[in-house]
């Protein structure tokens, strides 16, 4: 990736910060000339972008309809749903990550449709774990999948010896053959055990965590930039027990990627269902209804939060340290958004 450098300061930990060169790394220029061509070349991006998009869907419904029409697999596919549920890479804070999945050629074509930026205020130290807050949630995180799973982003290079985790939801991991897929670009489980073992391997193991989560989704729209933060404090809580920085991380661009219906009277519903089954049902709509739309992602790393290893941490502890994570957010969401997001709304955290 083309490397710049623009001005950044920060004010992270409530300390002063001498004005340093954040690193900017631009998406290739092999990324670059892709995403600018047309015809079957972009009918091409348009159909892997959206395929990716929906892989959480696509990938178990093929597993269904190969269990309901293919009768001799049955028994095999009924085997392989019992290792999927009891697969231990779920949660042993390694995973499986598979490199050759990750540099696929296929990534191309979906990074050349969300052409990624990274912007990366400080160097991160390769002997330490990090937890990375990545915020927004968006409608289907795509973040996790084009920005942290493919080596096309360039978050390797940007991020040299530090391997970042996308944690996902604990039974979606347990999908048939999305297990795979997961587990492939390095995810692991949501679960506590699972970002402890990981954390504490040190030697830059580290998870990333979309703190939002399935409620922030129903706030997803384009334009609105409303996170879900106020009160979600156990990213912060691991982050103590495992003496890991937090490395607060915004992704401009996601939310702008589907468009979704609002009503009051809707609202409600998906409020009540979301408190009964832990993930939201957003009703949204992108170009000809499922196509996500051409957007790129400039995904922005804060200066790390200092936090000092504490095993059993008081609230006071915890609360003082999401707030410093919060100000840190916010500070990123202020210098950057006039540069990648000018006609973004301005940041409300509830």
């Amino acid at each position: 990736m083309a490397e710049e450098s623009v001005p950044a300061q920060s004010q992270a930990d409530g300390s002063e910060h001498e004005e340093t060169e954040a690193q900017v790394f631009e998406p290739s220029k092999e990324i670059l000339a892709l995403s600018q061509k047309g015809g079957l070349s972009m009918v091409l991006q348009t159909v892997v972008a959206t395929m990716f998009a929906w892989l959480i869907v696509i990938l178990p419904t093929v597993f269904i309809l190969l269990f309901v029409y293919i009768s001799w697999l049955r028994i095999p596919l009924a085997v392989y749903a019992g290792y999927c549920y009891l697969d231990p890479s779920i949660e042993d804070g390694v995973g499986r990550r598979t490199e050759w999945v990750r540099r696929l050629g296929v990534w191309k074509y979906v990074n050349a449709y969300f052409p990624v930026r990274l912007v990366v205020d400080q160097r991160l130290d390769p002997s330490l774990s990090y937890v990375f807050g990545v915020s927004p949630h968006g409608i289907l995180c795509f973040s996790g999948q084009v920005v942290i799973g493919s080596q096309q982003s360039g978050l390797d290079e940007s991020f040299e010896g530090i391997t970042i985790h996308p944690i996902v939801l604990h039974h979606a991991l347990k999908l048939p053959i999305f297990h795979e897929y997961g587990l492939a670009l390095g995810s692991l489980s949501s679960s506590r055990e699972s970002i402890r073992r990981c954390l504490a391997h040190g030697n830059g193991d580290s998870v990333a965590i979309v703190v939002g989560g399935a409620k922030e989704s129903l706030h997803t729209n384009r334009g609105n930039r409303k996170l879900v933060l106020q009160n979600r404090k156990g990213f912060v809580r691991e982050a103590i027990i495992a003496g890991a920085p937090l490395v607060p991380t915004f992704i401009f661009g996601e939310n702008d990627i589907y468009a979704q219906l609002e009503h009051p009277l809707l609202r409600k519903v998906q409020l009540w269902l979301q408190s009964r089954m832990m993930f939201a049902l957003p009703l949204f709509y992108g170009r000809f209804g499922i196509v996500p739309r051409r957007t790129p992602l400039t995904a922005v790393f804060g200066r790390p939060v200092a936090v000092e290893k504490n095993l059993t941490p008081s609230h006071d502890e915890i609360n003082q340290t999401h707030a410093r994570y919060l100000n840190e957010l916010r500070r990123v969401y202020k210098k950057y958004k006039p540069i990648y997001d000018p006609e973004g709304d301005d940041l409300v955290i509830v």
